[in-house]
């Protein structure tokens, strides 16, 4: 059957809530469920088994393994306009419709967007569509495309990718931004001095309702380096999360440990910002000596960015000369936790040339303003050649005070205005480096424009990082004059998406996506 298209216009672009008068020539048609507003037109079809061969439509940067669904999406995705991109998986001609939309109960097709084939784009391999947030409200839905083959009345729809769409972060906005922490997330400790006589019995976190809960969100607690996380079995009941005895001892000692902690729901977007710290004394290990002075961060318990001053972060160990001696190596352990999750660790070793001296390492600016609006904490390890042959520090916590930082944009080496009018075989683009980078990290680079909603044209390449690239270097990336072409005329956006990465399970714009430079090409 044909598509149903609303009064007397073949463009559903033109057609929205109040855009004009319905045909008084046409009938009614039998009472169907209503469809939203803002959506163009339902494609009615008819009711079959499975489709015959096309795929699944994918969206990039989708959160992937969501428990009862294929896929998420998050509130990050939106915010520049959803990208749906189709695979070319038939014998493509000029002509061919594509029609985008939600699958309806009985087989219908909700539309959102539709391409018409021009001469030379049956050779792409790739379709794209930019959809709204308005199409997708919150809520379980099936997308689907339909290819209407030219030629002929022919058509067929693709299997459909069933997935939740969550815009609501857990814990919602944060109301208060004068206090540490987000105003929705409070949270008590059982024990806040931690000794031998109490340990055993681990610390219960009761953590209280809270905005946008969901019994699919998980609550993470951060009990120094340990990190705990609890389901959210009843959202309107406390969530007690228990840290256990191994959970303390694994954290270590420390004198004033931070404990925080975050939520994150099931397609991945997490609370912002995370919970207020609050400290506790840890002493189980008499033997250990004091954790590394943090000396050029600001006053005790905070690392501000401001006082750093783009410098690298100093901490400093000291040990009694009968304990440290000369050839023994401090081996420092630096942890930083970004607000939005995840944790980098780095080492630094540091050789003791003259015992009963103070000794310093040093952590790059990049490392500590990765956890910028989050924390770090340091400890060492003194590794010796007699026995013990190794000797435990208590750790150092702090917060760290600065605005969260994006992604930096990625830059097109030899073109510093950002204006390509030279025609190249190909631009070589630099992502730089960021500190929690892995190799089996994904690196989706991506240029696109959006000249409607029918009409978008992007580029994507997704590669792994690999081993080819040192610490502190960027991963580069070539675009082909091919590629290039089709933006030429245009100011399209060029930018990219970090997915795959062990680093978080969180999904949002300041961990995944960089920020955007505009290019011209002409």
């Amino acid at each position: 059957m044909p598509a149903k298209k609303p009064s007397a216009s073949s463009s559903p672009t033109k057609t929205k809530t109040g855009a004009g008068p319905k045909s008084p020539t046409k009938p009614k048609s039998p009472a169907k469920p209503k469809t939203p507003a803002a959506v163009p037109y339902v494609l009615e079809m008819e009711e079959k088994g499975n489709p015959e061969s096309l795929d699944r439509l994918y969206i990039p940067g989708m959160s992937e393994y969501v428990e009862g669904y294929d896929a998420g999406i998050p509130q990050w995705l939106f915010i520049s306009g959803l990208t749906i991109q189709v695979d070319k998986n038939w014998q493509a001609k000029p002509g061919d419709i594509i029609t985008v939309g939600r699958l309806l109960d009985g087989g219908a097709v909700e539309v959102f967007a539709m391409k018409t084939l021009a001469e030379g784009e049956e050779n792409y391999n790739f379709y794209f569509f930019s959809v709204d947030r308005k199409f997708l409200p919150d809520g379980p839905h099936a997308l689907v495309y339909v290819v209407h083959y030219s030629g002929g009345p022919d058509r067929e729809r693709s299997y459909p990718l069933r997935v939740m769409v969550k815009t609501d972060l857990p814990a919602g906005e944060d109301n208060d931004q004068i206090e540490d922490g987000h105003s929705g997330l409070k949270f008590s400790v059982s024990e806040s001095v931690i000794v031998p006589g109490n340990a055993s019995s681990g610390v219960k976190i009761t953590l209280q309702p809270y905005p946008n809960a969901h019994p699919g969100d998980s609550c993470i607690v951060h009990w120094g380096s340990s990190i705990i996380t609890t389901p959210v079995v009843d959202p309107l009941k406390p969530t007690v999360i228990t840290v256990t005895y191994q959970d303390i001892v694994d954290a270590g000692d420390s004198d004033r440990q931070i404990v925080w902690l975050e939520v994150l729901d099931l397609v991945g977007n997490i609370s912002t910002p995370s919970s207020a710290s609050v400290t506790v004394s840890v002493n189980l290990d008499v033997t250990r000596y004091d954790g590394p002075a943090l000396l050029n961060a600001g006053p005790i318990g905070y690392v501000d960015l401001e006082v750093l001053n783009q410098q690298p972060l100093e901490v400093q160990m000291f040990t009694p000369s009968s304990i440290g001696r000369r050839g023994d190596i401090y081996d420092v352990i630096f942890r930083a936790y970004p607000p939005k999750g995840g944790v980098i660790v780095v080492h630094r070793f540091v050789p003791i040339e003259t015992a009963g001296r103070p000794y310093s390492a040093f952590f790059d600016y990049l490392d500590v303003r990765a956890a910028a609006g989050g924390r770090i904490q340091v400890s060492f390890v003194l590794r010796r050649s007699t026995a013990p042959f190794e000797i435990y520090s208590k750790t150092t916590h702090a917060d760290v005070r600065g605005s969260i930082v994006r992604l930096e944009a990625p830059e097109v080496e030899g073109y510093p205005n950002d204006q390509i009018t030279d025609d190249p075989e190909h631009i070589v683009v630099n992502c730089p480096y960021y500190a929690w980078r892995q190799p089996n990290d994904k690196i989706s680079l991506i240029l696109r424009y959006v000249k409607s909603v029918n009409d978008i044209i992007v580029h994507i390449e997704t590669r792994a990082v690999g081993q080819s690239w040192p610490a502190g270097a960027p991963v580069k990336r070539l675009i082909y004059r091919e590629q290039l072409q089709r933006f030429k005329g245009y100011q399209p956006e060029l930018y990219y998406v970090i997915s795959g990465t062990g680093f978080t399970r969180a999904r949002a714009v300041d961990l995944n996506e960089s920020l955007r430079r505009a290019l011209t090409i002409s």
